[in-house]
């Protein structure tokens, strides 16, 4: 058996034993908001980390799989379900603080053991063949079906939402030519209510009968409220409880009452403009519909602009979503779903019939209308959410503080009556059928005013990524929103993802799709950050363009140059740095390149030519580095005026370092090193130099260049890079890299250890060390032996180090 399939082995094994640890920690204190210290509640399973958190502010949530941008919702909480294995990290965005927990205990690791035994007892009996083939004959095939036999909860983990097409345009919906009666049940909540009584009266023109029922609020305002709104709409009628029903007892009472179509309203939804004729759209185009709920703020299953994330809305919010909603074609937008939410709810006659009471075994309220969409879809019912309408929902205005309870007991009851229905809702919300919708209607509603932030990203991570990622963090800051656009690699549509302060929403989107809903918005910023690796980078900028009115901003960024050549390193067809030669040597290397970054013209001149009107419209040309800026002029000499120096910012660098005390001769690299970085360099040093020295790459590196004399630490956190040179007794950092970066926050990191650290004269890099005290240039082309004579010489020579640490 190879080694690789051993280490493929080792991975899904090692991977397969997490996936059976159990563990929960609460009352895990967050100390970074010292007028409110936070609470962490964890509990882990199957390599998923559910988090309840009490937090005052903003935070970055992270695992070894995924980092997430976290907000608390009105009750000053954070909740949300992160993939992860080992550890969680939480990062407070104001102060700079972070916290690092493990997740488990000795006992959980006891039992996950145990359990993974017992799971693999009888796996070779059932999977004989398939084991058979991997391992003798490497049928890989076979070993694909063992790891989904193995780790069946990770098939989806990197499942994408995908939207559908022409998700925006008219399209012509059934006349009303009944009345629909509108079931309002009244608490209280005196001020929402006289809202609501206002958008039902200017926004209901179509042929209706409002049932209005008063279950003996003690509010002394209600009722002359509700009497004069009768004796001034015809169409409205009061009933009054002479004592309280609770809300279920109310609603039967109105179901009663009602004789064709009914919306059940609670009387703190807001309704716009044309509402009943989208809501009741469905019913009346198909008798199998029971129950319609539109989109809104607060909704569950659909909240926009996050699934699950209530959002209290600004002024001009719920306004701008309903208008970006009522732009969508209804049919290509209409969503199956397990359950309607009955804070404004569409319900069909026919299905009233079969089921004319919701259950009182639910109290005074909450669920009662998931049990009804339950039975009626036990009885063939269909449930959709009118995607192309928006309802602001200011909810829980009449029941206070008893709403939490409410919904932990009646969930429970629901979970005994209908045992499927929780992996129902969590198959919708993992498959996301309403993501076109809701980025379409979240755009409309975030893009309001201010122009709203769009981002062109690439899908490699790195130190644009981390650019990315900080400034998304400043958005949400700030509570605005922004949305980050990355080519889909296969497909002819765009990976969306739209942030703020309640989370991320992600899907795949078609780009005409995409430019209809940014046509909407009062004003656009868009902002190139990286699209190396697009199938068609000037393509996927050219249409970004197109988006643009007259007077939307444009910012491009350079984190690399691939607008002057497809190899954005600027590393040649011959593997080093071109040095941007004259138009025929370039052309000739351009003809070469392997290297390349998607789709290019045949000729070196036009691809330039296309970037450079790209970079007369900007408004900006930002860089980050002095040689960056030399490295423009000399392309576009007439474009040199325009250009920016705007220097990174590193945050949270690493603390200084204790050198070893017997002048180690281990060489650490930090980062994810493939050739650009320096990996020929790497596996040279490795191949020539002397024995005792040693080599560290805390991160990784690319496997063809690897070599048994690198250690390769593999995945680090900014926070461990210290301790991790303290562990691997690092005397000295190499940056190998042999392209002129234009940022390198790799060298601002080893540089804040104190540690000695080398790089060649080139590129963003230099600037930093030569900048530095413990900043070491080496000339381009020391490599194997001579790259080791020289860091030996520098290291016997005893470096200069700052005065902390010279002892």
């Amino acid at each position: 058996m190879t080694t690789s399939r051993l280490a493929a082995t080792r991975r899904v094994l090692k991977t397969f034993f997490w996936m059976r640890m159990r563990g929960r920690r609460k009352g895990i204190a967050l100390p970074f908001d010292h007028d409110r210290p936070g609470q962490l509640d964890l509990q882990t399973a199957d390599g998923v980390i559910r988090i309840s958190a009490g937090a005052a502010r903003i935070a970055r949530v992270g695992s070894e799989a995924a980092t997430m941008l976290l907000a608390p919702d009105a009750e000053g909480r954070i909740r949300h379900d992160l993939p992860g294995m080992r550890f969680l990290t939480w990062h407070d965005v104001r102060s700079g603080q972070e916290i690092r927990v493990p997740l488990f205990r000795a006992r959980d690791y006891a039992f996950g053991g145990l359990r993974a035994a017992l799971s693999l007892i009888l796996f070779p009996f059932r999977h004989n063949a398939d084991l058979i083939g991997y391992f003798f004959r490497g049928d890989s095939a076979a070993g694909d079906r063992l790891e989904r036999a193995l780790l069946p909860q990770l098939v989806d983990a990197d499942h994408m939402p995908e939207a559908g097409t022409e998700l925006v345009g008219d399209c012509p919906m059934p006349p009303l030519t009944e009345p629909v009666d509108i079931v309002l049940p009244v608490y209280n909540a005196v001020e929402v209510l006289t809202l609501c009584l206002e958008r039902i009266a200017a926004n209901t023109p179509e042929p209706h009968r409002l049932i209005l029922i008063d279950d003996a609020s003690p509010d002394p305002r209600v009722r002359p409220l509700l009497e004069d709104f009768v004796r001034r709409h015809p169409q409205a009628r009061l009933l009054v409880n002479q004592q309280n029903l609770g809300f279920i007892g109310t609603v039967n009472r109105g179901l009663a009452e009602a004789r064709g179509h009914v919306v059940l309203l609670n009387s703190d939804a807001l309704v716009p403009p044309g509402w009943l004729t989208r809501l009741m759209a469905p019913i009346l185009d198909d008798a199998s519909i029971a129950s319609v709920t539109p989109l809104s703020n607060d909704a569950e299953i659909f909240d926009v602009p996050v699934e699950c994330r209530p959002r209290p809305l600004g002024p001009g919010e719920a306004e701008a979503a309903d208008r970006a909603a009522a732009r969508l074609n209804w049919r290509r937008v209409l969503c199956e779903a397990p359950v309607g939410v009955g804070f404004c709810m569409g319900m069909a006659r026919h299905w009233l019939d079969l089921l004319p009471e919701l259950d009182t075994a639910f109290g005074r309220g909450y669920g009662e209308e998931v049990d009804w969409c339950r039975k009626a879809a036990a009885l063939g019912a269909r449930h959709v959410c009118a995607a192309h309408l928006f309802v602001e929902h200011r909810s829980g205005s009449s029941f206070g503080a008893e709403k939490a309870e409410r919904v932990r007991a009646n969930n429970r009851l629901i979970s005994n009556r209908y045992p499927g229905y929780d992996l129902m809702v969590q198959q919708f919300r993992d498959s996301d059928p309403l993501v076109g919708p809701r980025l379409a209607v979240g755009i409309g509603m975030l893009g309001r005013g201010a122009p709203l932030r769009i981002y062109l990203a690439h899908r490699l991570g790195g130190g644009s990524e981390l650019w990315l990622q900080a400034r998304l963090e400043e958005v949400l800051v700030e509570d605005a929103a922004a949305l980050v656009l990355r080519d889909a690699p296969g497909t002819d549509r765009l990976q969306v993802e739209l942030y703020c302060r309640e989370g991320v929403t992600r899907g795949l989107l078609d780009a005409s799709d995409l430019a209809a809903m940014l046509a909407g918005l009062d004003a656009r910023h868009l902002i190139y950050s990286n699209l190396v690796a697009s199938e068609d980078p000037l393509g996927l900028m050219q249409q970004a363009l197109s988006w643009l009115a007259p007077g939307d901003r444009l910012s491009v960024l350079f984190h690399d140059f691939l607008p002057l050549c497809p190899s954005y390193t600027l590393i040649s067809s011959k593997g080093r740095f071109c040095g941007l030669p004259g138009p025929e040597t370039c052309q000739s290397c351009y003809a070469r390149l392997a290297v390349t970054s998607g789709r290019r013209p045949p000729e070196i001149a036009t691809w330039r030519a296309g970037w450079r009107r790209v970079m007369e419209r900007a408004d900006e040309m930002i860089v980050f580095s002095e040689d960056s800026r030399n490295h423009l002029a000399r392309v576009w000499p007439g474009l040199a005026g325009r250009i920016v120096l705007r220097p990174h910012r590193p945050d949270h660098l690493p603390r200084r370092v204790v050198p070893p005390r017997d002048a180690s001769l281990t060489v650490g690299v930090l980062g994810a090193i493939g050739h650009n970085k320096g990996a020929g360099i790497l596996r040279d040093l490795a191949e020539k130099a002397a024995p005792d020295l040693g080599i560290v790459v805390i991160g990784k590196i690319d496997p063809a260049f690897a070599h048994r004399r690198i250690r390769v630490h593999g995945a680090y956190g900014r926070d461990e890079i210290a301790d991790l040179a303290e562990k691997y007794r690092i005397g000295c950092w190499l940056i190998p890299s042999i392209w002129p970066e234009t940022f390198c926050f790799a060298a601002h990191e080893t540089l804040a250890t104190g540690l000695p650290v080398f790089v060649y004269d080139i590129g963003a890099q230099a600037g930093a060390a030569a900048a530095a005290i413990n900043g070491h240039l080496l000339p381009l082309g020391c490599e194997g032996e001579a790259l080791d004579r020289h860091l030996r010489r520098h290291l016997g020579a005893g470096i200069a180090m700052p005065p902390a640490l010279s002892a």
